[in-house]
């Protein structure tokens, strides 16, 4: 009996802090808001913040629900949030805003790792392709100023030891910023020319300087002196390879749309390291507070 007594006196001098915690009410807005104003009362001003940027969060989880759950479709969003937040103490809606933040910070991985798996299954494709193409290897000589046409010459040779009669390669531009601001050409065998085996030759295309110079302000057309063989300098950039051959017997090609562009790949650079920032630092609610000075 004695001990019951202390423990009465206990519970009466200290409250059991479960029972004395104050509770969102989300009967209606008019209650949530009186009992969003009651526990604010008691908050400093910077668990104040912590509260409204809370809020915040659980607005943009009804947000995202309601976009992906019909049935919830007719309530509004702050409907959504004082309804969820019913009998929730302060630390439960904490744990529910934190709840969203990692399972939204989850979705932006899975996003970026699905983007990242279509263009590495397009790059190992892409790769593979260029591995067998490459048996007729490109290299970029000089650009030169001839009769009023802007000149690019490619050395191409054979590394197969095979004589090579069907292929054909591209010999373009670009600039160092975007290989599309440029042009291309096609070239096929002329004259039954073929590659012996081993066989180096220079092949060239042309293109009017007055087309050349209206499609890339990047590059520095002003500045150059031709014949020209370091093109970076310029922010010219080479494109030439080859894009198609038979070799014993197979056709390769890589079209177009098979190719990895320049923009692909630095897209896949930049997802990757975006990825490794994701995984390292998985976000809280305070991390979404403003740092004052």
């Amino acid at each position: 009996m004695k001990w019951n007594r202390y423990l009465l006196l206990i519970l009466i001098a200290f409250p059991v802090l479960g029972f004395s915690q104050d509770s969102f009410k989300g009967g209606s807005k008019e209650k949530f808001e009186e009992s969003k104003q009651k526990i604010s009362a008691g908050l400093d001003a910077a668990e104040k913040e912590k509260l409204e940027v809370a809020l915040r969060v659980l607005a943009l989880a009804a947000i995202y629900d309601k976009d992906h759950q019909p049935a919830l479709k007719k309530q509004s969003f702050d409907e959504l949030v004082w309804k969820r937040l019913n009998g929730k103490t302060l630390a439960e809606t904490y744990e529910l805003a934190n709840q969203y933040i990692k399972a939204d910070h989850q979705r932006k991985i899975e996003k970026l790792e699905k983007e990242m798996s279509v263009l590495e299954v397009k790059k190992r494709k892409s790769d593979a392709l260029k591995a067998k193409l490459s048996v007729l290897k490109a290299k970029p000589l000089r650009v030169d100023s001839i009769n009023g046409q802007f000149v690019i010459f490619c050395a191409f040779t054979n590394e197969s030891d095979q004589v090579l009669n069907t292929y054909e390669t591209v010999i373009g531009y670009g600039s160092t910023e975007d290989l599309n601001d440029g042009w291309s050409c096609i070239k096929a065998p002329v004259d039954s020319a073929v590659f012996a085996p081993k066989e180096t030759k220079v092949l060239s295309c042309s293109f009017s300087f007055a087309s050349v110079k209206e499609n890339s302000n990047v590059i520095k057309w002003k500045e150059i002196k031709y014949p020209l063989t370091d093109f970076s300098a310029y922010k010219l950039a080479m494109d030439c390879y080859t894009s198609m051959l038979v070799l014993n017997g197979v056709k390769y090609e890589l079209k177009n749309e098979e190719r990895l562009s320049q923009q692909e790949e630095q897209d896949l650079s930049k997802y990757s390291a975006n990825l490794d920032g994701l995984k390292a630092n998985i976000p809280v609610l305070e991390d979404l507070i403003v740092k004052k000075p």
